[in-house]
């Protein structure tokens, strides 16, 4: 069976000759350190963006954003749940290296993301970035977990996903705003464990107090992307790390009252087309304060989509399965990579790539050590970010939930029917079980899940 061989289409190394002759910019420019921005989607498909394939609705800023820079094509979340994924991205390391693959944090849970993990945030910290996260975090609420405490200087966001509740123990501002008719003793109506009175109405905080609750989510989107410019423009002489993390598409769906009603998708179709007016808007204010050529700004989505919400759910285009699963489908994402005279423009990734890369990426555009007392799933992939599809990134194995791995183009599923064998490069969509064809390739990656799994267990 064929491997992946063809890294660079005619047009690809057109473009990296011209690069030779006229090298693009380095990451940081004269002013120094470069900004980092991450705006990660919730629950937002491989096939949920016009330059992927969306229909029903248009996606005019992100599909630009692809046109100025780099579109990759096999980009992974490292889980297909969001607790999981988030820890990856924010660690360059598989949750399960800790202990976290299965599930997701709860307004009632009472562990996090273990403090000793090394984020991204604080990372950059070392070099006096200022950080901000803004959005959602769902690695653990209580004061230990909480972002503040992983080295973002800012928070403001649902701490978790915003079809959960509150925790009554998570102190109120002063001047906390109540809606729909709610106040300070239904707050503390769900005392007690695991209490659900007041569903789909999530708090809103401003670092360690509620700020609002229940959230108003018609203007979530809005809101976010308002006080992530105001943190851009107040620190454009500063470098800074932007976590922009929007509450859309996860379920429930809101859309304001520019958005609502306006497209032929319905509801799921107006919360896309906010979040890629959001998005636009990002980078516009990127651009008229000088920092564009300056700041990398990377787009992704955390998982699949949420397939059993039906017409509340995005689609995962050719990809098999969505969110929970450990099909491609479920951890295949969108990924979008911007800088204006460093990534080069309109080109297309090929070459597998994940969340998981953007903390060393980071790092060492940063000029910061990544910790050497543990190991890291990711890599550095500034040279792709570049233009260099020469070299695909050293990764061994990549791992899916831990009832799948993948190796190169090869990919063994552990399923509920059998086992399960496909390669990636002929069969995006995994419909070809080719276990019994090549029985010593299934057998060979199954010892080697089995082995990977060991390997990252907790003591």
């Amino acid at each position: 069976m064929p491997t992946r061989q063809k890294l660079i289409k005619p047009f690809q190394l057109m473009l990296l000759l011209l690069l030779t002759a006229h090298p693009l910019t380095p990451f940081a420019d004269s002013k120094g350190q470069p900004n980092l921005v991450i705006i990660y989607a919730d629950d937002l498909g491989y096939g949920d963006l016009g330059c992927y394939g969306a229909q029903g609705y248009e996606t005019p800023a992100l599909d630009r954003m692809a046109q100025e820079g780099m579109r990759f094509t096999d980009f992974s979340a490292s889980s297909s749940i969001c607790t999981a994924s988030r820890a990856g991205l924010m660690t360059g390391r598989f949750a399960q290296r800790w202990g976290q693959d299965g599930g997701v944090y709860w307004p009632h849970s009472k562990d996090g993301m273990p403090s000793d993990e090394s984020t991204i945030a604080e990372l950059l910290k070392t070099k006096d970035y200022q950080t901000a996260l803004i959005g959602k975090w769902h690695l653990g609420h209580r004061p230990e977990f909480h972002p503040n405490a992983q080295g973002f200087d800012l928070y403001y966001g649902i701490p978790y996903s915003n079809d959960m509740w509150q925790d009554p123990g998570t102190p109120l501002a002063e001047n906390v705003v109540f809606n729909e008719g709610m106040s300070r003793t239904n707050y503390l109506d769900a005392a007690g464990a695991k209490k659900k009175v007041y569903r789909d109405k999530a708090p809103l905080m401003l670092d360690a107090e509620v700020i609002e609750w229940p959230v108003d989510q018609s203007t979530l989107t809005k809101r976010y992307t308002e006080k992530a410019q105001t943190f851009i423009v107040e620190n454009k002489d500063k470098p800074f790390f932007l976590y922009l993390a929007y509450a859309m598409p996860h379920t429930p769906l809101f859309a304001s009252e520019a958005f609502a009603g306006k497209t032929e998708r319905g509801l799921f179709g107006d919360v896309m087309e906010e979040l890629d007016g959001s998005v636009g808007q990002i980078l516009e204010t990127l651009k008229k304060n000088g920092l564009d050529k300056n700041t990398l700004v990377i787009f992704a989505s955390d998982n699949g989509p949420w397939l059993s919400k039906k017409e509340d759910a995005g689609n995962s285009g050719p990809l098999r399965d969505g969110k929970f699963s450990a099909y491609e489908g479920g951890c295949r994402v969108p990924c979008i990579a911007w800088q204006p005279g460093t990534v080069p423009p309109g080109t297309v990734c090929e070459l597998q790539t994940s969340t998981l890369d953007l903390l060393p990426t980071f790092a060492a555009m940063a000029d910061v050590d990544v910790p050497a007392d543990r190991p890291l799933d990711g890599v550095d992939i500034q040279s792709i970010l570049a233009g260099d599809f020469t070299q695909a990134p050293e990764r061994e194995w990549f791992l899916y939930r831990g009832q799948a791995i993948r190796v190169g183009d090869w990919k063994y599923v552990k399923a509920k029917k059998g086992e399960q064998l496909f390669n990636l490069a002929e069969d995006i969509g995994e419909r070809n079980n080719l276990a019994k064809q090549y029985p010593e390739k299934t057998d060979q990656l199954k010892k080697k899940l089995e082995a990977v799994k060991a390997g990252i267990r907790p003591e």
